[in-house]
């Protein structure tokens, strides 16, 4: 299915040449006596009509999966992608982790500094998230100031390690100017637990950094 929205344009494209070149050559084998320049015109339309709605398909899927105030991928997508993660992971014996990220004092940017300066935030988090992770993992907006990262054939050594080189990088850039900082929970995904119990999981251990703040917690810690 992802491949058909990212190569919709082209594939529907050459699908309106096919029929066109196929009524061409019927035309020519079969001598009908339709003109021969139609056929041509006909396959040419086809092909720009075909590559036009394969653009807009793939703009439409793009933007239903799409955070329109950072850019990042939506929870929508989020659970579409964890589930095929999870299965790719089961059949190959690799690992996933999950990390659930709330930002600690957000609401006092909007209340001082207006929505507009909230969502300047929120895009420069974005950023260090998008830079810190490996180009495997998955960064979403939770909703709100929370977000989501899936950490694909990562352990939870490994990401645990990128959770907290990225909550250094907002530590270092927002607390003392703006006092902002990161919560965050990180937990692997079991090959036969369910979505749920694993959203379940990792909110208890994002709830637990939340006490303190500017933390990161692993599903090892839920046991201290």
């Amino acid at each position: 299915m992802r491949a058909f929205y990212n190569y919709a344009p082209l594939a529907l494209a050459i699908s309106g040449m096919l029929v066109g070149l196929a009524g061409y050559y019927l035309d020519m084998v079969l001598q009908i006596s339709y003109e021969r320049l139609l056929w041509a015109g006909i396959a040419l339309l086809l092909c720009l009509a075909g590559f036009m709605t394969g653009g807009l398909i793939r703009r439409l899927d793009l933007t239903s999966h799409t955070d329109p105030v950072t850019g990042l991928w939506n929870r929508r997508y989020f659970y579409r992608r964890l589930a095929e993660e999870k299965t790719c992971a089961n059949r190959r014996k690799t690992a996933i982790c999950v990390a659930m990220i709330d930002i600690d004092n957000f609401k006092t940017i909007n209340d001082k500094y207006g929505h507009a300066a909230g969502d300047l935030v929120l895009l420069e988090l974005a950023a260090i998230f998008k830079n810190t992770v490996r180009t495997t993992d998955i960064v979403t907006r939770w909703g709100g100031d929370e977000f989501a990262i899936i950490f694909s054939g990562a352990s939870l050594r490994e990401a645990y390690a990128v959770m907290e080189q990225i909550r250094y990088k907002v530590e270092t850039k927002f607390y003392f100017s703006y006092g902002l900082a990161i919560s965050a929970g990180v937990i692997p995904l079991e090959p036969d637990q369910a979505v749920q119990d694993l959203l379940l999981t990792v909110d208890q251990a994002l709830y637990k950094a939340k006490v303190q703040k500017n933390l990161v917690i692993a599903q090892t810690d839920l046991l201290c």
